[in-house]
């Protein structure tokens, strides 16, 4: 595989919590997704050379690379744009990676009750967040038509995507069209955990990985001669206000992939109202159940543990908010996954046994101890309703982008 260019991506954190959070050394890909190899990749309790960990890191971004593009719907000839473009019952066939996340994809869909769905794409248009309106995302603008989006919601039927053998994929509806957004940069992370595991089988590897807003933590961190668990900083959702850039931390994090969904990205606001780029499969809309953040730990030990994390914090966004912390209790139950969910009230809710810190009591528990104020408060899931309302700091947040786009 070619080498690709190795930049730096993540600074240090604003709150000065110095040493605290998670770093790495980065990769840019050749398309738009943003990835990163920590340069503390040890392998059976030693560090790899900068020429194997340079080595390593080149085949990781081209790896993602090669699978952005087969995912992209708007890059000519790549997969999913063949298959939206496919008639009804012509078979399409697509690389092993793409027909791997394709049948993910219908687990997912079947164990989230349809919250979670890759056939989004012509909501996606019809909202005006898909690449063509890059840079026009946060344009002010009214809701689609009734009628548009009942039309445009009859052709996102998962269920009518067949896979067939030697990876075809045929439509029952030809204009149902496909969207990986929810799921690929959290299958990326799995792609590159295979393909470190394939490099050192059989032997004990930590380090960590990144595409995007999804991490993969795989063992302890090697820190100045010690080793210990993970801490990860959730961003502040409303962050542009609070001032705040992490709201909440994942303390002694190791062996999961970790992913967050939240309305702070692609999002514009339209007479006092957010809509995100997530979109609620049962009403064809942006959500708007008062949920602006979900961060979904699941560990390593289940099966695609990157796709299913980013899933899962996609799925319970657009949930109303108990059936999203039941679901959570759930696949707590059966993969031991941590989900911390952040409310337009400014409460949040954890489900799962990580260990979640406010702002306060993480500035106090490192050395040398910081000081921080809070930004949210904890609340206990059985006080969870589901009419969430608006808090003051929430009314000002959404004056305050409207005022930006005004």
């Amino acid at each position: 595989m070619k080498k690709t260019r190795i930049a730096a991506l993540f600074a240090a954190a604003a709150l000065a919590l110095a040493g605290a959070l998670f770093t790495g050394c980065a990769e840019e890909a050749r398309g738009f997704i943003e990835y990163s190899l920590s340069e503390e990749l040890y392998v059976n309790g030693q560090r790899v050379t900068s020429h194997e960990y340079a080595e390593i890191s080149a085949d990781m971004g081209e790896l993602i690379a090669e699978t952005e593009v087969l995912f992209d719907a708007e890059a000519a000839g790549s997969d999913i744009a063949r298959i939206n473009a496919a008639k009804a019952g012509e078979a399409v066939t697509v690389d092993a990676r793409t027909y791997a996340a394709l049948s993910l994809c219908k687990q997912l869909y079947e164990e989230t009750g349809g919250a979670f769905t890759p056939a989004l794409y012509g909501l996606s248009e019809l909202w005006g967040f898909t690449p063509a309106y890059e840079g026009r995302y946060s344009d002010p603008r009214p809701a689609p038509s009734a009628e548009a989006v009942a039309e445009a919601l009859a052709h996102s039927d998962l269920s009518g995507v067949v896979l067939g053998e030697g990876n075809t994929v045929t439509k029952t509806d030809g204009e149902t069209r496909l969207d990986l957004g929810g799921v690929a940069k959290g299958y990326m992370t799995d792609l590159a955990a295979a393909l470190i595991k394939e490099r050192y089988a059989g032997k004990t590897v930590e380090y960590s990985a990144e595409v995007m807003s999804n991490l993969i933590l795989a063992g302890v961190k090697h820190d100045s001669g010690s080793v210990r668990g993970y801490n990860i900083g959730i961003t502040d959702p409303r962050a542009a206000v609070t001032g705040a850039v992490q709201c909440l931390f994942f303390t002694g994090m190791r062996d999961v992939a970790v992913s967050t969904s939240s309305d702070a990205y692609r999002f514009y606001v339209y007479e006092g109202e957010i809509y995100p780029h997530i979109l609620d499969p049962e009403t064809g809309a942006p959500s708007q159940n008062g949920v602006i953040s979900v961060t979904v730990a699941v560990p390593l030990s289940a099966a695609f543990a990157g796709a299913r994390a980013d899933a899962y914090s996609t799925a319970g966004f657009c949930m109303p908010l108990t059936e999203a912390l039941a679901f959570y209790e759930d696949l707590y139950a059966r993969y031991g996954v941590t989900a911390v969910v952040i409310t337009q009230d400014f409460r949040y809710y954890t489900v799962g046994g990580g260990t979640v810190l406010n702002r306060k009591e993480y500035a106090a528990s490192i050395e040398p101890p910081a000081e921080a104020q809070n930004v949210y408060t904890l609340a206990d899931t059985g006080s969870a309703r589901d009419d969430v309302p608006r808090c003051a700091e929430e009314e000002e947040y959404i004056a305050y982008i409207a005022g930006l786009s005004g």
